[in-house]
Parts: C-alpha cells; structure tokens; sequence
C-alpha cells in the first residue's frame, strides 16, 4: 500500500475515517527519520488494511504543535480515532511489527471506555475548598502531603500521609484507583501540580485549595512529627 503524505489539512480526516493510521512523523534534515523510512514502507506494503501516513514537521507545523512532536521520528498509531500508541525514534522492522500487533489486539471497547473516563474526569474541577475537605477527612478520605519532610513534621493535616514531590511518580502505584485521592501542600500551589500529573496517571485527584495553612488558620488539628496521626 503506497504511503499517504498528510497535512495540515488532511490528518484529522485521514484519523477520523480509518480504523487504524499510523504516522511517521519525520523531516527531510533528520538521519534517523531517513534511516526509518524504508521500514517504514516495508510495513505498509505488508499490511494493506492500515493507513501508513507520513508527516513532514517543517512543513505542516501546526498538526506537530499539536501532536506535541518534541523529537523526530516520532511514531504515532491511531485506532477508531483514539491515539494508542506514541514514541519518538526510529524503530527497527520486529519493533515495528510488535506495535502493529498491539494495536490490532486492542480491545477498543476497553479503550474507549477509558477515554470516556478520562474525559470525564478531566470535567471535574482540579480543586476542593476548605468546607468540602473537611467533610471528606471526617469521612476517612485518602489524603496525600506533598510537602517536604521538615514541613510535614511541623504540622500537617491528620491522617495525611507524606509523599514529597519528587517522589509521587514513583509511589503513584501505591495510591488507591476505586476513590478519589485529596492532595495538600502548604499553599495549593505543589498540589496543583501534583493533582494534574495523577489525573493524567488516571486516578480521580483533588488539590486542596489554601492547603495546609487555610486548614491551620481555620482553627483545625494539626499534628505534628512524623507520623499521620498523633501517638495515643
């Protein structure tokens, strides 16, 4: 099947109405993209029923803004118009065919079950007030501190459990996907950052607006050292 040259003008149309499209996007300077191409190719002539798309990102600039292509090649597999699968370098002929299978297999009811999740989530507001927190620690809330530990130490809200910044990434898998997760600092501002990264992870997360020093000032508990609760 001879490879489809997309645009700016042609690649939401192209995503839209064909059950599977992969894109290549690529540039005439780059070796590895040059380098990708006849694998590239090769696949498409061995898998009829896909649409094989190349983009030029010095030419259609704005679809690879979009797209958020920070590197070339960048590979990208598109199926029932959802993006499954997106990375940047140029993959070798068994990688290739290993994402083609992976694809294939997906189950879409799955997956679009999951976007209408995420969607759905990302309609919610990022933030709660202090009134409604309250009510949700009363109710045993999950609520993660991404303080430091001298902070936390200091004061921090009962039952909150520490979890600085860098590490919640790394302890993401930890945090529970059936309820939704309350993440506190000491003004709103970390945690803001940290909520948006959880509900990219997929978890229902919610920054506490004021953080801990709202709480504090409102005449609330604080506990201090290092612990969630205070020691009875």
């Amino acid at each position: 099947m001879a490879i489809t040259n997309l645009t700016d003008a042609s690649f939401e149309q192209a995503v839209r109405d064909n059950d599977i499209v992969l894109v290549d996007f690529w540039a005439a300077w780059c070796g590895p993209c040059r380098q990708f191409a006849p694998v590239f190719e090769a696949a498409s002539e061995k898998h009829p029923d896909i649409v094989f798309g190349k983009l030029d990102t010095e030419a259609e600039r704005g679809i690879a803004a979009a797209a958020q292509v920070t590197s070339i090649p960048t590979l990208m597999a598109f199926r029932e118009g959802v993006l499954v699968f997106s990375q940047p370098g140029a993959l070798p002929a068994s990688a290739l065919e290993q994402v083609i299978d992976g694809v294939k297999g997906l189950n879409m009811e799955e997956v679009h079950a999951e976007v209408a999740r995420q969607q759905a989530l990302l309609s919610k507001p990022r933030e709660v007030q202090l009134e409604e927190f309250v009510e949700r620690v009363a109710e045993g809330a999950t609520v993660i501190d991404v303080r430091e530990p001298m902070e936390y130490r200091a004061g921090h809200v009962p039952g909150a459990e520490l979890m600085p910044m860098r590490s919640v990434p790394e302890k993401v898998g930890d945090l529970p996907t059936d309820r939704p997760v309350y993440v506190i600092c000491e003004s709103g501002n970390r945690s803001l950052q940290a909520t948006d990264y959880l509900r990219g992870q997929g978890l229902e997360a919610y920054s506490v607006a004021g953080g801990t020093g709202v709480w504090g000032r409102a005449g609330h508990e604080l506990v201090t050292g290092p612990y969630a609760t205070a020691a009875v």
